[in-house]
């Protein structure tokens, strides 16, 4: 095996300062010095992508390429042939799999593990959606004796192949490599206690922290484990989303937001990364927002500036709500719950025509219809349509249960503003009332009150 230390060196020095042109050079070039150099294959593709993202892809081979390499006979020109393939489609499924299955005839079986992985986290279909990537990624696992991870991909391929008899019999395969690990047979053994306490520690130590029990020597050593598994390998969905976590329990939520839109950059596939970091952001502006109100309250003669600091977060946040959101639904058009994010992000940045059309498509969302439909009575009023958001209310009503006392609330405190926007100040005076006889801590219900002092009953 070749030492190709230098060519990675310089290959990953070259796609930090976004060089992509020369990383792909350093890269081809220790693949071919080292073909199973497991970094060398999965980084390759990792600037690739990063290059296509930002300049556009090329246009798809055409038959007459992949007749060639089906020619090919020698394993070694084989996988330097696909790897062309590669070099113009980095998200083709069919040519990492054939990829995967070359270095693996050769015995290259870590190298064959991280193609895998990559094209089921970036593929051009989803890694959810392929049952035959998740097959070869589970039997390549096994190879490499990563019994846990071969039982998870054989899984998420049995749920989308129920019926397939090579799924079924690949899970019982692994289910015997894992009993024979567990009780000391074969090469896959766990090699002594320790390792299993170790294992059990560490799951251990998630637990408590989702629980919301755990030190900071413990939250240190989780940390620590997670960046080690991250550093094996830097496509590690899993864990990246653990150093989230693990950042957002000790309230680091901007730290954790950075560290999860670092990884999306690096693996633009993994849109759901980004929604979680986003929710991350949102929890930082909450906690920023909220501490501003407790240094008012214990540094009285500061209140002022603590109150315009807090309007600057929230101008903040809603800047990056729009553009977030936005982000998420050019992304995921067809996601209902994106839609409603963004038609909010709309509405609060004063944009209720935006916000409506957005609206009008998260009102199919069963999670959201009826929330949705009080925002539709919202930017009604906005737009200045006050027959239609008073229709539009009513209908909302109709669809409200017992269950939902804070929706009713929103909804009569929805309606009372909507009166007074009419003109209608004695019957916003007797909405505002009703709703402050339910919950006189609702939102500034009886400040909204007292301003229609001068109303009669």
């Amino acid at each position: 095996m070749a030492d190709v230390s230098k060519f990675l060196a310089k290959a990953d020095d070259a796609l930090k300062k976004r060089n992509y042109d020369y990383a792909i050079q350093m890269y081809e070039s220790a693949m071919l010095a080292d073909p199973g150099n497991a970094d060398a294959r999965r980084n390759f593709r990792i600037a690739l992508v990063k290059k296509y993202d930002e300049v556009g892809y090329p246009k798809t081979l055409g038959f007459g390429a992949v007749k060639t390499m089906m020619m090919t006979k020698n394993p070694e020109k084989l996988l330097e042939e696909t790897e062309k393939l590669i070099l113009k489609e980095p998200k083709s499924l069919k040519y990492n799999r054939r990829v995967a299955e070359t270095l693996a005839a050769l015995g290259h079986h870590d190298a064959a593990v991280a193609v895998l992985e990559f094209a089921a986290k970036v593929g051009d279909v989803a890694g959810e959606k392929d049952g035959a990537t998740l097959m070869l990624l589970a039997k390549e696992y096994l190879a490499v004796n990563k019994v846990q991870e071969a039982q998870s991909a054989a899984n998420r391929a049995a749920k989308l192949n129920p019926n397939d008899k090579s799924v079924q019999q690949l899970q019982k395969d692994i289910a015997a490599k894992s009993y024979n690990a567990k009780v000391g047979v074969g090469s896959g053994a766990i090699k002594s206690s320790y390792d299993l306490v170790k294992n059990k520690d560490e799951a251990g130590l998630l637990e408590k922290m989702r629980k919301g029990n755990i030190t900071e020597e413990d939250a240190d050593a989780l940390l620590a484990q997670e960046e080690a598994k991250l550093k094996e390998n830097p496509l590690d969905r899993r864990a990246i989303r653990n150093i989230g976590e693990i950042l957002a329990k000790r309230k680091k939520y901007k730290d954790a937001y950075e560290r999860l839109t670092a990884f999306v950059k690096v693996d633009a596939g993994a849109t759901e990364i980004g929604d979680v970091a986003a929710g991350y952001m949102k929890q930082y502006y909450e906690a920023m927002i909220r501490l501003c109100d407790q240094k008012a309250e214990q540094e009285p003669e500061k209140a002022a500036a603590y109150k315009a600091k807090q309007n600057q977060l929230r101008e903040e946040y809603k800047n990056f709500a729009l553009l977030e959101f936005g982000r998420q639904v050019e992304a995921a058009p067809t996601d209902l719950d994106k839609q409603f994010k963004y038609g909010q992000a709309l509405f609060d940045g004063g944009r209720a025509q935006d916000a409506f059309k957005h609206f009008q498509k998260a009102v199919k969302s069963p999670k959201h219809a009826k929330l949705t439909g009080l925002y539709m009575g919202r930017c009604l009023v906005a737009m200045g349509r006050m027959e239609m958001a008073e229709s539009q209310y009513a209908n909302v009503a109709k669809e409200l249960v017992e269950t939902d006392e804070e929706l009713k609330k929103e909804l009569a405190y929805c309606q009372a503003e909507m009166l007074e926007k009419k003109g209608d100040r004695r019957g916003a005076r007797a909405k505002f009332r009703e709703l402050f006889l339910q919950d006189m801590e609702y939102r500034d219900v009886e400040k909204r009150l007292d301003g229609l002092n001068d109303v009669g009953d």
